[in-house]
Protein backbone atom coordinates (compact mmCIF):
# COMPACT_ATOMS: atom_id res chain seq x y z
CA UNK A 1 0.00 0.00 0.00
CA UNK A 2 1.57 3.27 -1.29
CA UNK A 3 1.48 6.27 1.36
CA UNK A 4 -0.72 9.13 -0.56
CA UNK A 5 1.37 12.40 -1.73
CA UNK A 6 0.54 14.64 0.97
CA UNK A 7 2.09 12.13 3.40
CA UNK A 8 5.08 12.80 1.75
CA UNK A 9 5.02 16.26 0.97
CA UNK A 10 4.54 16.34 4.95
CA UNK A 11 7.27 14.15 6.19
CA UNK A 12 9.51 15.69 3.55
CA UNK A 13 9.09 19.48 4.49
CA UNK A 14 9.32 18.56 8.24
CA UNK A 15 12.77 16.91 7.47
CA UNK A 16 13.81 20.29 5.84
CA UNK A 17 12.46 22.32 9.10
CA UNK A 18 14.03 20.34 11.57
CA UNK A 19 17.24 20.10 9.37
CA UNK A 20 16.91 24.23 8.89
CA UNK A 21 17.04 24.78 12.96
CA UNK A 22 19.54 22.57 13.67
CA UNK A 23 21.76 24.35 11.09
CA UNK A 24 20.53 28.17 12.85
CA UNK A 25 21.24 25.94 15.83
CA UNK A 26 24.97 25.21 15.21
CA UNK A 27 25.19 28.71 13.41
CA UNK A 28 24.29 30.34 16.82
CA UNK A 29 26.53 28.23 19.26
CA UNK A 30 29.53 28.66 16.70
CA UNK A 31 29.03 32.75 16.95
CA UNK A 32 29.08 32.20 20.58
CA UNK A 33 32.20 30.35 20.84
CA UNK A 34 34.11 33.33 19.68
CA UNK A 35 31.54 35.86 21.54
CA UNK A 36 33.63 38.22 23.95
CA UNK A 37 32.71 38.91 27.38
CA UNK A 38 33.47 42.71 27.62
CA UNK A 39 31.35 43.85 29.79
CA UNK A 40 32.45 41.03 32.68
CA UNK A 41 36.27 42.18 33.62
CA UNK A 42 36.70 38.88 35.42
CA UNK A 43 36.00 36.83 32.68
CA UNK A 44 38.06 39.15 30.94
CA UNK A 45 41.06 38.19 32.95
CA UNK A 46 40.26 34.73 32.87
CA UNK A 47 40.79 34.71 29.41
CA UNK A 48 43.98 37.44 29.62
CA UNK A 49 42.58 40.35 28.70
CA UNK A 50 41.89 43.93 29.41
CA UNK A 51 38.65 46.16 29.17
CA UNK A 52 40.07 47.65 26.65
CA UNK A 53 41.61 44.53 24.43
CA UNK A 54 45.11 44.32 25.35
CA UNK A 55 46.19 41.27 26.07
CA UNK A 56 47.62 41.04 29.75
CA UNK A 57 51.56 40.46 28.76
CA UNK A 58 51.21 43.87 27.59
CA UNK A 59 51.89 45.41 30.73
CA UNK A 60 54.83 43.15 31.79
CA UNK A 61 57.86 44.46 32.80
CA UNK A 62 60.43 42.66 30.60
CA UNK A 63 62.78 42.21 33.70
CA UNK A 64 60.06 40.18 35.78
CA UNK A 65 58.99 37.90 32.34
CA UNK A 66 63.17 36.94 32.06
CA UNK A 67 63.29 36.05 35.71
CA UNK A 68 60.21 33.86 35.82
CA UNK A 69 61.83 32.32 32.60
CA UNK A 70 65.19 31.62 34.21
CA UNK A 71 63.51 30.41 37.00
CA UNK A 72 61.61 28.10 35.23
CA UNK A 73 64.38 26.70 33.18
CA UNK A 74 66.26 26.39 36.41
CA UNK A 75 63.56 24.33 38.16
CA UNK A 76 62.92 22.02 34.64
CA UNK A 77 67.32 21.69 34.53
CA UNK A 78 67.54 20.62 38.43
CA UNK A 79 64.36 17.82 37.67
CA UNK A 80 66.02 16.16 35.08
CA UNK A 81 66.33 13.01 35.25
CA UNK A 82 70.24 11.90 34.43
CA UNK A 83 70.71 9.15 32.61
Amino acid sequence: MRHSLYLRLATLLIKADFSREEREWKRSVRKAQYEIPWGNEYLLKDIGLHLDGRTINDLEVPAIKTERQIRHLRRLIRLRIAT
